[in-house]
């Protein structure tokens, strides 16, 4: 599998228009897409460089706003389904759940955080499933543009562990604390063994998932 350079997955982005997340979530929370590099026809792009810094610059309800723009990119259908996570979770619960998995990434407990925000566990968001709070988890763990010990897993880098690697993974999820663990704990040994960036190994990963599921 080819890994993609520094440069690569810092540009790695996708085009979207402000207009389609800004009404749709807490006064204030999406000001920042606005500042974002500007496209022809209202359009802006966001990339994972953005991702990276989405936290320390602008917090962490901003840093799960953005996992979500720049996981649904141009597909402006997928808004309004994707934005229930900002309608019908209550604003003040939605941000202390923010605050307590942070502080569970600061402290290194990676695999914590994430079964924290699984169904069941204490920090669980309405409609928010693994595939875009292991974007937050992302976000929220980054630093100086460097991912820390969190990584994305979604549908098509489990496609991907599944036919490249064997794995016995489900292609939607819900994934177990286990299976996460296991998850990060292989892209960082690739990444060491590869002198790549960890995200560079899920960026591959994620690329190769999304040609394979293309072709079912």
């Amino acid at each position: 599998m080819e890994f993609p350079t520094d440069e690569e997955v810092l540009a790695h982005g996708f085009r979207f228009r402000p207009a389609w997340w800004t009404p749709r979530v807490p006064q204030g929370w999406g000001d920042f897409l606005s500042q974002l590099p500007a496209r022809d026809r209202g359009y802006r792009i966001i990339t994972r460089a953005d991702l990276l810094d989405a936290a320390t610059s602008h917090g962490l309800p901003q840093a799960l706003l953005a996992g979500y723009v720049w996981g649904t990119g141009s597909s402006a259908f997928l808004v309004g389904r994707r934005a229930r996570v900002f309608r019908d979770n209550d604003v003040q619960r939605m941000g202390d759940s923010l605050r307590a998995v942070a502080d569970a990434l600061r402290s290194g407990d990676t695999v914590e955080a994430y079964t924290s925000m699984l169904r069941g566990h204490p920090h669980n968001l309405k409609h928010l499933g693994p595939s875009f709070f292991t974007k937050f988890l992302y976000a929220a763990d980054a630093r100086d543009g460097q991912p820390g010990g969190a990584l994305i897993l979604d549908q098509f880098v489990a496609v991907a562990l599944k036919e490249v690697d064997g794995w016995g993974i489900s292609r939607n999820g819900p994934w177990d604390p286990s299976t996460y663990s296991k998850w990060i704990d292989y892209a960082h040994k690739i990444a060491t063994a590869e002198g790549v960036r960890a995200d560079a190994v899920e960026m591959a990963y994620f690329n190769h998932g999304r040609v394979l599921a293309s072709r079912r």
